[in-house]
C-alpha cells in the first residue's frame, strides 16, 4: 500500500511541476499603434470637422474598416508592419441609399515610414513603432478632391494611439 502511494504522490509532484503560467499579454501593455487622424475645417482650421459617412479601405484589400457609415471627426486605423508604405482612400459619403442626390468621392493619401520593432516579451511578442511618418495627398485629375490639405504632426514618430499623428483638412 505504501508503494502505491509513494508512488501516486510521485506522479502528481510530476504532473504539478510540469505546468508553465499562462503566456497571455495584458491589455494595459502597449502594442503596435494604429494611426490616428483628427478632420478639421479648412476654414476654420482649428475647429473640428466631422466627415459625413466616412469609410476607409488600404489599397489591395477588400473589406472597409468601419462597419458603419457614421459621421466621424477622428479615426484610428492599422498601418501594415510588412511595408514601408500604405495607402488607404478615405470615401465620403460612403454606402449612400439610392434615393440619395449626394455623390461618393474616394482621396487618396500615401503614407511611408519605417518600421522599427522591438521586443515587448514573451507573451507579447514584438510591437511595430512608425519610424519617419510621412504622408502625400494624391491629386485627382477628372474630379475634386474632398480632401483640401493634410499636416502630419511633429515628432513624425507614431509611437502611441494617445497623441494624433495627421490631420485632415476639409
Amino acid at each position: 500500500m505504501k508503494k502505491y502511494l509513494l508512488l501516486s504522490l510521485f506522479v502528481a509532484l510530476i504532473c504539478t511541476s510540469s505546468c508553465q503560467r499562462d503566456d497571455i499579454c495584458p491589455e494595459s501593455t502597449q502594442t503596435t499603434p494604429k494611426l490616428v487622424i483628427e478632420f478639421f475645417d479648412i476654414d476654420f482650421p482649428e475647429q473640428s470637422k466631422s466627415v459625413p459617412r466616412l469609410n476607409v479601405i488600404a489599397e489591395g484589400e477588400s473589406e472597409f474598416y468601419f462597419e458603419t457609415t457614421e459621421n466621424r471627426s477622428t479615426i484610428s486605423i492599422p498601418l501594415r508592419t510588412t511595408e514601408n508604405f500604405t495607402n488607404f482612400s478615405f470615401v465620403r459619403n460612403h454606402d449612400l441609399p439610392e434615393d440619395s442626390n449626394l455623390t461618393s468621392n474616394a482621396d487618396e493619401i500615401q503614407f511611408s515610414y519605417t518600421v522599427n520593432l522591438e521586443y515587448v516579451s514573451r507573451s507579447c511578442g514584438y510591437k511595430a513603432e512608425f519610424i519617419n511618418f510621412n504622408a502625400v495627398l494624391v491629386n485627382e485629375e477628372e474630379s475634386v478632391n474632398w480632401i483640401q490639405g493634410i499636416q502630419v504632426i511633429q515628432p513624425n514618430d507614431i509611437l502611441n494611439e494617445q497623441d494624433t499623428h495627421l490631420y485632415i483638412f476639409h
